[in-house]
């Protein structure tokens, strides 16, 4: 019976793991930059809706912001499991802009592959979002991983297209390690009730074979 046990804890954790976010703060929700360092000439920022009336968070109080300037981004190195494996990640953010013109300021994801080192081995970005008709629109992608990529830079990048101000929004960021050969259908969608966090299930996971182990005793 302990066995079972551990073995279905075990099988748990994997399945809980394989669906969480490998960023930091996706969301802006600590309300600053918290793992997030700031590039280009805009000096992107987090928002609450104040920037732009009318443009709010797509879920929670915050988002991340372009700010003012022609470019800005913001990048998260994150380490990638299974070094030296067929891997491949799951890619998903939402973003609006201000409607101004056709093409009005707008965002994109890259992503840049790092080895051991630090060296670049490869970089691949996500097509150009220009949602500005007064909805988010949510980006959805897999990509390939190579082998030899230790870690991974995942940076918005904010562009502007119009006007003086940035305004671009990004909100409820998501990487995710899938198997090779993924669809997007692994992409965990937004608004789903949050797992367990794997610190919890194992605590459950232990309690549960110290009270069988009371009971054998």
């Amino acid at each position: 019976m302990r066995l079972k046990l551990a073995t279905a804890l075990a099988a748990l954790l994997v399945s809980t793991s394989s669906h969480a976010t490998l960023l930091t703060n996706p969301g802006a929700e600590t309300g600053n930059l918290l793992g997030w360092t700031v590039g280009g000439l805009s000096n992107p920022r987090v928002d609450d809706g104040s920037f732009d009336p009318g443009i709010d968070p797509h879920s929670g109080q915050w988002m991340f912001s372009g700010n003012h300037g022609l470019w800005g981004s913001l990048t998260q190195n994150v380490l990638l499991p299974g070094f030296g494996q067929s891997r491949q990640v799951a890619v998903s953010f939402w973003e609006q802009g201000l409607d101004q013109d056709i093409p009005s300021d707008s965002a994109y994801v890259a992503l840049t592959y790092r080895g051991k080192d630090g060296g670049v081995i490869s970089k691949i970005s996500t097509a150009t979002i220009d949602a500005h008709d007064g909805v988010w629109k949510q980006y959805q992608g897999v990509f390939d991983v190579p082998t030899s990529a230790w870690s991974v830079d995942y940076t918005m990048v904010f562009v502007r297209n119009f006007g003086l101000d940035l305004d671009s929004f990004i909100d409820d960021n998501s990487l995710t390690l899938v198997s090779a050969g993924g669809s997007l259908d692994q992409v965990k969608p937004t608004g789903e009730a949050p797992e367990p966090s794997t610190a919890m299930i194992a605590g459950l996971g232990l309690a549960l074979l110290a009270g069988l182990g009371k009971r054998r005793g």
